[in-house]
């Protein structure tokens, strides 16, 4: 007997045992990936055997594995065998041979097990996808055949776990003992490889079934949330650290259970998994699709809502690594990491639904503004695990961003849902046990108000005034937590824009008043006010330059718009006062922040206004004689507005009054450039005398 004989005697040997092979899986592999590309003529029967052998039963994800590389490499070998062939001209093309050599093989596994089935043909699909570059353009349509056949055997898989026939629930597919279930192991095998069935042939599965399933692994995965349960009452009292959980104790061994699982090391393909799912649904069938899509976020918001209150109970939160027990951290980490798998899950799954539904009529579509709160609520309640990213708003990671926003966009289009969801959001806060300093707590008002601010031009005035304002008041002069206070003063400037919007709009558009779907509040009262606050927060450890610019701008954009010329000057006043004062509190470099942020809304103001504006301004620039960094600061900035920002009507005026002073203002640089030039020069050899200089400019 050859050798070649005598190792296919082997294989087949130990594919027809009963019991455990005598060869190590990894041989037997080796075994499987040559045969598979050698047989001749055909690797059907060689397939057949495989498929239909009992040494991958029970199944375990190691088998499954083993399986699905096998083919996988089965194909590299094969496509390396036809291409070193000897040329001939009586040879068919390289696509035809390895199209018949595929379609050999699937008919061998007809009538196997169907996830052994599964996972040989997720192998051969995957073997192709590597290959496909390396075949000649003309020639990459061989997958054809490999993708029909795994939408067949994964629709057998699902149906052996939808069946409600009482018999075949008898003889479903047991796991290893120690595995994950038959299901999870199935999905875990076959989903990065059903990632690459084009939308075409996906369809064809049963849909509804397919995310169905994919949502309870996902929530079994983590344990609905509930991983954290047991963590309060497995810590023990130590000396000298707040967080002592001992080795064995319930929450080491849940956590561990769900940090180490398959499912977990496989979550992100089995969420992509579940993403394109519930996009294809909603595509072709949405009146069927979006009670399921429903039902899949509030499962997740579920999730996030245990997990959020096992955080809370188990003291975590206000935890640093120098408070937690060595022995405890590696628990921590773990915690810490599901908790991020959570979140991009979430994130992937919401997004894909959300961006399907915006296409979806208005007349099947109804149930899209629940959609978006289901999101918003997931999130809002993992915002402790958020805020570590640097919140949900303009700071976010791209994938965070695009679901937070999709989510508003969609719930902005119904006003009574989005009404509805600030006044949850501002009671809820309130009536939290917990106050600001607790970091929970914090992250979730800073994700509010991030909320809150893009939903400004759909709330009534009267939602405003009761809601909005008194829930972001308290934190527009406290400063000690930096995300909710800047968060704070953006809803404001957010109420303060809308504002501007509504006036324009109403004087622009032929129905007036009709047209503004809620105004905000007068700015008689909101101008002087917010002018206060921002003059008491132009301090150093508060609004930094460039907020304290862009916020002065749109406060007197918006006391312009209002058609008060006085209420305009107020802010410009208010602000010159507050500079002339002599008081400690406001020294040069704050003044200065000051002087910028009025340069800044020079280009707010009207045409009757900006004169005296101007006017100010060039008394300013005067005022600035010993900080030639400073007047050189603020000439380029009031360079800018005007060039870039001031409005048609006042362009002309503004550049005449500009080029009226720039002779002035360019010899008085010139002359501190001199200074500074010549003060270098004194100190490296003192030569330059004073006459010298009219000469040296």
């Amino acid at each position: 007997m050859s050798a070649t004989e005598g190792g296919y005697s082997v294989l087949l040997s130990s594919l027809h045992r009963a019991s455990a092979p005598t060869l190590p899986l990894s041989t037997l592999q080796g075994l499987i990936v040559h045969y598979l590309a050698r047989l001749s003529p055909a690797p059907t029967p060689l397939a057949a055997t495989i498929v239909g052998s009992s040494l991958f039963r029970p199944f375990s994800l190691t088998k499954l594995d083993a399986l699905k590389t096998s083919f996988r490499h089965a194909v590299h070998t094969k496509l390396h065998l036809l291409k070193d062939a000897p040329p001939s001209v009586f040879l068919p093309s390289l696509n035809v041979q390895l199209s018949a050599w595929l379609v050999a093989v699937l008919r061998g596994l007809e009538g196997g097990h169907a996830i052994t089935r599964l996972a040989c043909c997720s192998g051969l699909l995957l073997g192709v996808e590597d290959i496909l570059k390396r075949l000649p353009s003309k020639q990459r349509d061989v997958e054809s055949s490999v993708q029909d056949e795994i939408v067949l055997a994964f629709a057998d898989v699902i149906d052996l776990f939808t069946s409600s026939d009482s018999w075949r629930k008898e003889f479903r597919p047991e796991a290893e003992a120690g595995e994950e279930d038959a299901l999870t192991l199935s999905l875990i095998t076959s989903a990065e490889a059903l990632l690459a069935v084009p939308p075409e042939k996906f369809v064809a599965l049963p849909l509804q079934q397919t995310l169905a399933l994919l949502v309870h692994t996902i929530n079994k995965s983590f344990m609905s949330g509930m991983f954290l349960s047991s963590f309060k009452s497995s810590t023990e009292h130590h000396p000298e650290y707040k967080i002592h959980v001992k080795q064995g104790a319930p929450a080491f061994q849940d956590v561990h259970k769900v940090s180490s699982s398959s499912a977990m090391s496989n979550m992100g393909s089995l969420s992509r998994l579940c993403s394109r799912s519930i996009t294809l649904f909603v595509d072709h069938r949405p009146k069927l699709a979006l009670p399921r899509v429903q039902e899949t976020f509030l499962c997740l918001e579920s999730i996030s809502r245990n997990v959020e209150l096992g955080w809370l109970a188990s003291d975590l939160a206000g935890a640093t690594e120098e408070s937690i027990a060595p022995e405890t951290r590696k628990l921590t980490e773990s915690i810490w990491t599901i908790l991020k798998t959570l979140l991009f899950s979430t994130i992937m799954i919401a997004e894909a639904g959300l961006s399907a539904v915006v296409y979806v009529p208005p007349e099947i579509g109804h149930a899209a503004p629940s959609l978006a709160l289901a999101v918003l609520r997931s999130l809002y309640h993992l915002a402790f695990v958020i805020e570590k990213f640097g919140g949900a708003g303009h700071s976010a990671f791209p994938e965070l961003k695009r679901a937070f926003y999709l989510a508003l966009d969609v719930l902005a289009g119904h006003k009574a849902e989005s009404e509805h969801l600030v006044q949850q959001l501002c009671e809820e806060s309130w009536s939290n046990a917990y106050d600001l300093s607790h970091p929970v707590q914090r992250a979730k008002k800073a994700f509010a108000l991030s909320a809150i601010e893009q939903l400004i031009p759909v709330l009534t005035t009267s939602g405003i005034e009761t809601y909005v304002l008194p829930f972001c008041s308290p934190h527009l002069d406290d400063a000690r937590y930096h995300d909710v206070f800047e968060a704070a003063h953006s809803v404001v400037l957010a109420i303060f824009s809308h504002y501007h919007h509504t006036q324009v709009t109403s004087s622009t558009s032929p129905s007036g008043a009709e047209c503004q779907p809620g105004r905000a509040m007068s700015p008689a009262i909101m101008v002087p006010f917010y002018t206060r606050c921002l003059i008491e927060n132009s301090a150093e450890d508060r609004l930094n330059t460039s907020q304290l610019r862009l916020a002065f701008a749109a406060l007197v954009k918006s006391a312009s718009a209002s058609g008060d010329h006085a209420l305009a000057w107020f802010c410009i006043d208010s602000l010159l006062t507050a500079c002339r004062a002599s008081s400690p509190a406001f020294d040069e470099d704050r003044v200065h922040r000051l002087y910028l942020a009025l340069v800044s809304s020079v280009s707010s103001l009207p045409l009757d206004l900006l004169s005296r504006a101007l006017f100010e301004v060039d008394g300013i620039i005067e005022g600035v004689e010993n900080d030639d960094i400073k007047r050189d600061e603020l000439l380029e900035v009031l360079f800018q507005e005007i060039i870039n920002n001031v409005g048609d009507a006042e362009k002309e005026f503004a550049v005449r009054w500009w080029n009226e002073r720039r002779v002035k203002w360019a010899h008085r640089t010139r002359l501190a450039i001199a200074r500074q030039r010549r003060t270098e020069k004194d100190g490296e050899d003192d030569i330059l005398k004073e006459s010298e200089v009219p000469s040296r400019l």
